[in-house]
């Protein structure tokens, strides 16, 4: 009984805003991960290239990038609840286009208007930051990213569609089961509670298009008036951002093209690489809340390292190995970052400073996935991974020589 207590008072912080989006984010995340094991193969034989793929992802993240500010600007004047919940509503309508795509062409229009439907980000972000204690930030988001890999049996459905009715019209059908998920959330989402006292009135998107410099102006110099060591650590995050993006959507293909690894196979190793992920994500948080943010931050760099380095000259095994180094950094860094720039960043800036951030992260991630695609095909298959080993050395100094903690944590 007394170690049910103990379970039960560390928990108790999931309720109401937190609650609603774990459910909510659970729900997409398991479904999402359907279509996204075998995207690139998808992508493939809609008529398109590993390059190719590298546009889609650029111009995915080039959009995504220019609603971050307006969106953060949005979040800190009319609130966070009304532009999640519409938006919610419209992302649905993207995943639809996906699923009857005739050519990558297509594909690529549905994936940018999703992208602008994405001006909620940061509105969704900080509701989750203000609704989440200050004590309990690194087990939050832990279960957050947790949540990222809850979808062991994903790739396992994935491959048993393509199996059974073939990639292409396999993956069709998962992008319909992804529609239907996003309306059950949209529906969900409307019990959110709105957590900024003061929400201006009028309609946000409106607003939006009106003051959009005004917008960029506004998040640009609340980021520059934050505090160096939240500077390092945006610096080492964007780092991180363009060293993963441009070469995260190339393994599979490296599996398979160098390493002759099967695609039921495949399915297998991102199987093992979610359950890594699930079984590492809560003790990861609880050592973020006990050890401070920064350590564990500086190891999550280190072990990118011999992850990435493990999978370009691994066989099977070294692979297994090189995907639990990699789920372990993600997990710690993702936990880590997210729990320490709230406790930088006041509340009433929050929505400009994440989507200031999440602007210079998606330019990042959208200039590495364009980067990485065009090394892959035209340079060589093995440079994008060695070379984002190699920008994680930075990211390590930088954490480990700049980055410190505040002495008070912002609520």
């Amino acid at each position: 009984m007394a170690v049910l207590a103990k379970l039960k008072n560390e928990f108790a912080f999931i309720k109401g805003n937190i609650l609603i989006n774990t459910v909510t984010l659970a729900i997409i995340l398991v479904t999402a991960a359907i279509p996204y094991t075998y995207y690139p193969k998808f992508i493939a034989e809609l008529g398109g290239t590993p390059y190719i793929i590298g546009v889609i992802g650029s111009a995915s993240y080039a959009v995504l990038a220019l609603v971050q500010i307006p969106g953060g600007y949005l979040a800190d004047k009319h609130g966070r609840r009304q532009l999640t919940v519409t938006m919610t509503f419209a992302v649905s309508i993207t995943y639809f286009l996906f699923a009857v795509a005739p050519n990558w062409q297509f594909f690529l229009i549905a994936s940018i208007l999703q992208n602008l439907f994405l001006v909620y980000q940061p509105a969704l972000q900080a509701l989750v930051a203000d609704s989440t204690p200050p004590e309990k930030r690194g087990l939050g988001y832990s279960i957050t990213n947790l949540l990222h890999y809850i979808s062991v049996p994903s790739p396992i459905i994935a491959g048993v569609l393509a199996v059974q009715f073939g990639l292409l019209s396999g993956m069709r059908i998962a992008y319909l089961i992804v529609t239907a998920a996003f309306l059950v959330v949209a529906i969900l989402r409307t019990r959110f509670k709105e957590t900024l006292e003061k929400a201006a009135e009028g309609n946000p998107l409106i607003d939006a298009i009106k003051n959009f410099p005004k917008s960029i102006t506004e998040s640009i110099r609340a980021l520059k008036t934050e505090s160096p060591p939240m500077l390092f650590l945006f610096a080492s995050f964007a780092i991180y951002h363009f060293a993963w993006f441009m070469c995260s959507l190339n393994l599979i293909f490296y599996a398979s093209d160098v390493l002759n690894i099967q695609d039921l196979e495949w399915a297998a190793v991102m199987t093992w690489f979610s359950a890594v992920n699930m079984i590492s994500a809560l003790p990861c948080g609880k050592i973020v809340d006990r050890f401070g943010r920064k350590k564990p931050l500086t190891a999550a760099w280190f072990l990118f390292i011999p992850g990435l380095i493990g999978f370009v000259y691994g066989n099977i095994i070294i692979i297994l190995i090189s995907f639990l180094f990699l789920g372990v950094a993600l997990i710690l860094a993702n936990t880590a970052y997210q729990a320490l720039m709230v406790d930088f960043v006041a509340r009433e800036k929050r929505g400009k400073i994440i989507g200031s951030t999440n602007f210079f992260f998606n330019i990042l991630s959208s200039f590495g996935q364009f980067s990485g695609g065009f090394m892959y095909e035209y340079l060589s298959p093995e440079l994008p991974f060695l070379l984002a080993a190699a920008l994680f050395v930075p990211c390590f100094v930088l954490t480990l020589l700049k980055v410190h903690e505040p002495k008070h944590r912002e609520v």
